[in-house]
């Protein structure tokens, strides 16, 4: 056999296999890609050659929703090549290294426009009861391995979807497993407790939303529960069951502008609040030095009602909306166990047209808790009239808060309704 035949036999036997691979149907090439257990081995895939792309890779082909169902939730309906250009971009953009230590850069800004569509993605799309969420679940492995949660960064005054995304994400931001405690300079304790700020117009302002002063009640938080050495709620709130910790997203999506009727939180009090003008290492009330051995949570139920209830006393310290065309609903309801059990709550919620931090689904909500009359508190099913309930003689307690989308969590500031002066920051989330 002359050297040229025995090249080529040699070259038909090398790419026979390979020219039978790619004989077979487009949809039965696909079918295999989509077996290849990752990235990696995709791409080196499609890199074997011009006509294996064009038959596997293509914009319409199957393995980008295959690769896309894998790891995220799966809107019904969208195109694969929307799809593909989703996919490869999440694929980029997180594997890539990014801290928020640094100056801000458009690396920051896309990483968090990437994040920002995958939980709007996560809080409007359905999953099977019993399931969770695949987006969600690839937002917490990104953020472990992210100092975001915990990075204030006063600085950042032009970044509204550094603020919002913060703030949406604060049920991650309060779970120990991905984030760390924030430190105490990441909020500003005066603006925590609104110090020596003017009450009688709005906290939460339906135009123009203060996100960074709400991330200060956040990190407030964040670093009270997950901080041990504070001494303060940390004890109380990591003993709470994991069923009743913050979550994102309600089970339902379509529920998610409906108000949840049972709440779990906390306040914050400062006595007095005059110790904020100077050094203080006390930053509540709520230590051991004051509360003993455990700290109270406070629990709500809330129920819708027809009576619009609202009186003029509330509206001089905690006015409504002045939109005429803002959607307001009103409940009235008794608060359920804990040490406030029995005192009675009513208020309303307000819908906000305006896409904060370019986030919808944002709310205010505005309650009065009045304490109940140790009498009437014992005699049962007994209901205090609208009429008498502002004139009573012990504490009413005012609360303002924003509902951060996804309708599970609202965060903001109480004022003493009688001693306005006397005020604090609080957080509820629904159970």
């Amino acid at each position: 056999m002359s050297n040229n035949n025995i090249v080529q036999s040699a070259s038909t036997t090398t790419q026979s296999p390979r020219s039978r691979l790619l004989e077979l149907p487009n949809e039965i090439l696909q079918e295999i890609a989509c077996c290849l257990p990752s990235d990696r081995d995709v791409l080196h895939l499609s890199q074997s050659c011009k006509e294996m792309w064009a038959k596997v890779f293509e914009y319409e082909s199957a393995i980008w929703r295959d690769r896309f169902a894998k790891h995220y939730d799966l809107a019904p309906g969208k195109p694969s090549r929307d799809l593909m250009f989703e996919y490869q971009i999440r694929a980029i953009v997180l594997s890539a290294p990014i801290q928020f230590k640094e100056e801000e850069d458009d690396r920051q800004y896309l990483w968090m426009e990437v994040i920002q569509n995958m939980l709007e993605e996560s809080l409007k799309l359905p999953i099977a009861l019993g399931e969770t969420s695949k987006t969600l679940q690839r937002i917490r492995e990104t953020l472990k391995g992210v100092d975001f949660l915990s990075e204030f960064q006063k600085e950042r005054t032009s970044s509204q979807l550094f603020y919002a995304l913060q703030l949406c994400l604060t049920s991650f931001a309060l779970d120990p497993a991905i984030t760390e405690p924030c430190r105490r300079t990441d909020y500003d304790i005066r603006q925590v407790y609104s110090y020596e700020e003017r009450v009688g117009e709005a906290f939460i302002d339906h135009d123009d939303l203060d996100l960074a002063k709400l991330l200060n009640l956040r990190n407030f938080w964040q670093r009270h529960f997950l901080n041990a050495s504070e001494l303060t709620y940390q004890e109380s709130f990591s003993g709470l069951p994991a069923e009743l910790k913050p979550k994102i997203r309600k089970d339902n999506p379509t529920e998610t502008s409906e108000l949840s009727t049972s709440w779990l939180g906390y306040y914050s009090c400062m006595h007095p609040l005059s110790d904020l003008q100077m050094i203080n290492e006390r930053q509540t009330c709520a230590d051991l030095e004051t509360h003993g051995d455990s700290i109270d949570i406070m629990t709500l139920d809330l129920q819708p009602s027809s009576d619009q209830f609202w009186p003029e006393q509330c509206r001089k310290i905690i006015p409504l909306a002045s939109e005429p065309d803002t959607k307001r609903t009103y409940f009235d309801e008794l608060m359920g166990g804990g040490y406030e059990a029995g005192n009675h709550v009513f208020g309303f919620t307000e819908e906000i047209a305006v896409p904060h931090g370019g986030f919808e689904g944002w709310a205010r909500i505005c309650f009065i808790i009045v304490e109940a009359d140790e009498e009437e508190s014992n005699e049962e099913e007994e209901e205090m009239p609208s009429s008498t309930v502002m004139d009573g003689e012990g504490w009413i307690h005012g609360y303002e808060a924003i509902v951060i989308p996804g309708g599970r969590l609202m965060l903001g500031r109480w004022v003493d309704m009688k001693e306005p002066e006397a005020r604090g920051p609080f957080i509820f989330w629904d159970v």
